[in-house]
């Protein structure tokens, strides 16, 4: 099964620029045991990357850096204005060979790996990719068994607490959840984001939304109602041809205001004014990602 988030996948054009963003201005740190700054872990192949792990809660953020032009990272990047942007999703499973023969046996498309393993009738034990087209638009990697827990002191300062939820934008709020929970396996938050009422309405973005937990996080499926919204016009942008996309990042932490002070004086751009619940801040000032800052009551 699925117990929590492994991470949050960013595709970024700078891995030094993203690292002020991600580690220093969020006050986090490198975790230099995964991934040792300032080169990153060097995954080499096919789509050749450099990479930095950044413990936040039990869930990482993982900065994916093209080491070379023309793989998939590169692509994706330069396909988002040479900027960057989120680029998949990593759930970590306790049974990883049980769970990708699931998603295989779901009609789920296997990528990322040689015709002959994908093939093979072996159980499946290491990472593995699933076609966007198939997962509402997302490119989703399942993590194996994992013990890894870095100490306290990769938590950095304590401004940011965990990854409160992953935002993904959606076509069709039912075919999501049918997605999320009889695909994956979770469940939606029915007491914040009742099914019988088309999930939880927000009133300012003319959106519903279906908080999905998994671990100490969420996914949180957003359909906009109409075709005026920011985030309709990014669903319209980005999502239109796989009916979904990643949207944004939202980060916990106890004091919202304080925190969205911290990111200011490190030159993230506010979008409007912070409040004690959220504050926001736009993707033009951190590597292409749109990020909220989100009161953790935990």
């Amino acid at each position: 099964m699925f117990d929590r988030l492994h991470h949050a996948g960013l595709a970024v054009a700078d891995l030094d620029a993203a690292k002020k963003i991600f580690a220093d201005a969020l006050g986090l740190r490198v975790d230099d045991t995964r991934s040792p700054y300032p080169g990153g872990r060097k995954q080499r192949g096919a789509d050749p990357t450099d990479i930095l792990d950044i413990p936040i809660g039990d869930c990482e953020i993982e900065l994916n850096a093209a080491a070379a032009p023309g793989g998939g990272v590169h692509r994706f990047v330069e396909s988002r204005s040479g900027v960057g942007a989120l680029h998949h999703v990593c759930l970590h499973s306790d049974n990883i060979a049980d769970d990708v023969a699931h998603l295989r046996a779901s009609g789920l498309t296997q990528i990322a790996a040689s015709p002959e393993q994908l093939e093979s009738n072996e159980p499946w034990n290491t990472v593995a990719f699933f076609h966007p087209r198939d997962c509402e638009g997302i490119l989703l990697e399942i993590w194996p068994p994992d013990n890894h827990r870095v100490g306290d002191n990769y938590q950095g300062e304590g401004v940011f607490t965990k990854m409160h939820h992953l935002g993904l934008v959606t076509s069709d709020l039912e075919r999501s959840r049918q997605f999320w929970t009889n695909t994956i396996g979770l469940r939606v938050d029915t007491i914040q984001s009742s099914i019988r009422k088309g999930g939880r309405f927000i009133k300012d973005e003319n959106v519903n939304v279906l908080d999905i937990p998994i671990g100490n996080s969420e996914i949180t499926c957003v359909h906009p109602n109409d075709g005026k919204s920011g985030t309709a016009k990014f669903m319209e942008k980005y999502g239109a041809r796989a009916g979904g996309t990643m949207h944004h990042m939202a980060l916990g932490t106890r004091d919202v205001k304080a925190a969205a002070e911290r990111l200011e004086s490190h030159g993230l751009q506010l979008i409007g004014k912070a409040t004690n619940d959220e504050a926001w801040i736009h993707p033009k000032s951190a590597s292409g990602i749109l990020i909220e800052l989100v009161r953790d009551e935990s």
